[in-house]
């Protein structure tokens, strides 16, 4: 009996469709592709339920005839190829003449079409790849398709999509890119009934750019521009005192083709911005690569979305040499005016040496605790601290005073290895800690109340029984911050405090989407939000551990934390919050503490339960034995008998 059998048509249409199309945003990528293919200079997106109800791109081309348009919904059909040869000098952005036919057998599919020179238009419909009517219409000039029903026929595949907040978001960053590459035509998305953005056609590609990120952005742009040989590169960088965390707003395109995926290219940029920048900050960049077709493979991705250079060291190697010299001279001609850099677009001032911070360690780098003692039986939390009154700025910094963080969530931490005392080799992370070792260390650490010193405005020093105990005093309140607020989204409960008068914020299209996802987890933290229409909300209460003046920042660098750390796939949702939260929101390297603001932050600390790594997996506390400082100092036992 033969186990060998051939596919029928349409289940073999179904699996080339899934290479195609594997969400909403692929589809809109698609068509609104074939409109710029088409000449269009107005595309105009409307999506519902982000795109699994409704995905309709109309746009102002050229259009087809009926024969045309007929044959374009079959598989492998294209007017963009003729020969073998054409591979070698693509201009367009389709070529293999799937995508219509792979979107139509997935969805319930109308098309119509007319072009200039003919009175009636075409309209064509398909139910699951199988067409149903093809007749002639009137309509306008150009091509309007209609996706329904999504997947309606692949129910595995629906049923594996995401949000519709991230679906929402995965369609705006291809319509962006689109209209970054075409800044001379017309961008408009609306969805459910909401116009999103309307981008009108400027030939200036920085005009785009404010369009799309702000005039924040704009002023702070570099243009760059080289020729070589085989590569025209041009484009726009942020100078080095505008850098973000996250590489969201980083786009690269070839041939006008947007890249999404290019190692090399990053590489590139960071290697340009070396020791202008933390390590960990990313800049912004807008590059474009024009380049000989026949010297690259568009063709390496199902949907196109990388690319294969023929010599890419030489590119890369220009792009970085580009990039480098255009800094330079940036760099000289401010000075030369006198100009004083911008302030970096991250939450804080950055200070020296306290990159680490910015990092997203990787798994099994950070050690849990780094001890030179062999003691572990001080090793855990310390009871509840006791509560201290008129302590005023100690409010400021850390909330209304000290706060019960022990609820029944748990707390969930990248691999942090410990490292051993003896050889240095790693041990089994220390995940949480038990009553008597919270008893041990609460004995040891606060029974005295111990005098606390700070060095460089970083660190928090402190005389233990068993010798001394090193703080980082920012990581130390990320570490406390990010329990309180797992604990407030556990509850469903949050301490906020209502501002005098609430703060109208701008937000990009995809940072709205997240506030829709997020809006009940937001407002479990303290965060009380109004949508204000279009991209505008108003911020009525934040958590009472935000600085007043920071609301908006603390806002903007939440949800660009989010979005990083849920593309990781490192954090859980509720962690991935309360850890880009309490980054943003933790005091500071260069924070100047009080005595009475230092005791607290270790009483919290030790509240905590992991009070030893913070939610990113690096260290909080180091402890130095004094008998490893006698054995460092040569005191030992004969030797201490002789003095």
């Amino acid at each position: 009996m033969s186990i060998i059998h051939k596919l029928s048509p349409t289940l073999a249409q179904k699996i080339a469709a899934g290479e195609v199309v594997t969400r909403p945003e692929s589809v809109v990528k698609e068509l609104v592709e074939n409109s710029l293919d088409a000449g269009a200079q107005s595309i105009t997106v409307v999506i519902k339920q982000a795109g699994r109800a409704l995905i309709q791109v109309v746009d102002d081309g050229a259009g087809m005839s009926r024969e045309d348009a007929e044959l374009s919904v079959e598989r492998h059909a294209t007017s963009k190829l003729t020969e073998l040869d054409d591979l070698e000098k693509l201009h367009t952005y389709g070529f293999r003449g799937e995508a219509l036919a792979a979107i139509a057998s997935v969805s319930q599919f109308e098309l119509k079409t007319r072009r200039s020179s003919d009175e009636l238009g075409t309209f064509v419909r398909l139910e699951g790849g199988i067409k149903r009517e093809a007749r002639s219409e009137a309509c306008d000039e150009g091509t309007a398709i209609s996706i329904r029903n999504l997947f309606f026929n692949v129910p595995a595949r629906r049923k594996f999509l995401k949000s519709e907040a991230t679906e929402f978001k995965h369609i705006i960053d291809t319509v962006t890119r689109a209209a970054l590459s075409n800044p001379g035509v017309r961008f408009i998305l609306v969805s459910d009934h909401d116009c999103v953005f309307d981008l009108p056609a400027f030939r200036p590609l920085p005009e785009r750019i404010e369009q799309i990120f702000g005039s924040k952005l704009r002023g702070s742009l570099v243009a760059v521009e080289s020729v070589s040989t085989n590569v025209h590169l041009h484009g726009f960088i942020s100078a080095p005192g505008f850098v973000k965390r996250v590489r969201s707003e980083q786009f690269f395109f070839v041939n006008d083709r947007p890249i999404h995926s290019s190692r090399g290219l990053s590489f590139a940029v960071s290697n340009a911005y070396e020791h202008l920048v933390e390590k960990g900050a990313f800049p912004s960049c807008f590059l474009f690569i024009d380049i000989d077709p026949a010297k690259i493979d568009v063709n390496v991705h199902p949907q196109k979305l990388e690319i294969k250079f023929d010599d890419e060291r030489t590119v890369i190697d220009d792009v970085r040499r580009t990039l480098a010299d255009a800094l330079q001279k940036a760099t000289q001609q401010s000075a030369s005016e006198g100009a004083m850099a911008p302030e970096m677009d991250m939450p804080t001032k950055i200070n020296q040496g306290d990159s680490a911070r910015l990092r997203f360690p990787e798994h099994g780098t950070a050690p849990a605790l780094r001890s030179v003692s062999s003691d572990s039986s001080s090793r855990g939390n310390l009871k509840p601290p006791i509560a201290s009154n008129g302590l005023g700025t100690v409010e400021r910094l850390f909330g209304k005073g000290p706060q019960d963080l022990f609820g029944t969530q748990t707390s969930r931490l990248m691999p942090s290895p410990k490292i051993d005392n003896e050889n240095g080799e790693p041990v089994a992370p220390h995940t949480t800690t038990s009553e008597a070792e919270r008893r041990a260390v609460s004995a040891e650490v606060l029974s005295e109340r111990p005098q606390l010193w700070q060095m460089h405005n970083k660190y928090i020093f402190c005389q233990i029984k068993s010798g001394l105990m090193i703080v980082d005093q920012h990581v130390a309140h990320e570490r406390i911050l990010y329990e309180r607020i797992l604990h407030s989204l556990e509850e469903g409960s949050s301490n906020s405090q209502e501002l005098l008068f609430p703060q109208p914020v701008e937000l990009l299209p995809r940072e709205v989407a997240m506030i829709r996802e997020l809006h009940v987890q937001l407002q479990a933290m303290g965060f009380h939000i109004r949508f204000f229409g279009g991209t505008s909300v108003v911020i009525d209460a934040v958590p009472t551990d935000v600085k007043s003046g920071s609301e908006e920042s603390i806002l903007h660098e939440l949800l660009e934390s989010y979005d990083e750390y849920e593309r990781l796939g490192t954090f859980s949702s509720r962690e991935a919050l309360a850890a880009g939260f309490s980054c943003r929101a933790a005091i500071k390297a260069g924070d100047k503490l009080s005595q009475e603001e230092m005791t607290s932050l270790i009483e919290q600390l030790f509240q905590t339960k992991m009070p030893y790594v913070c939610p990113h997996g690096r260290p909080v506390v180091i402890k130095l034995a004094l008998d490893e400082l006698d054995r460092r100092f040569g005191r030992t036992p004969v030797a201490m008998k002789a003095d």
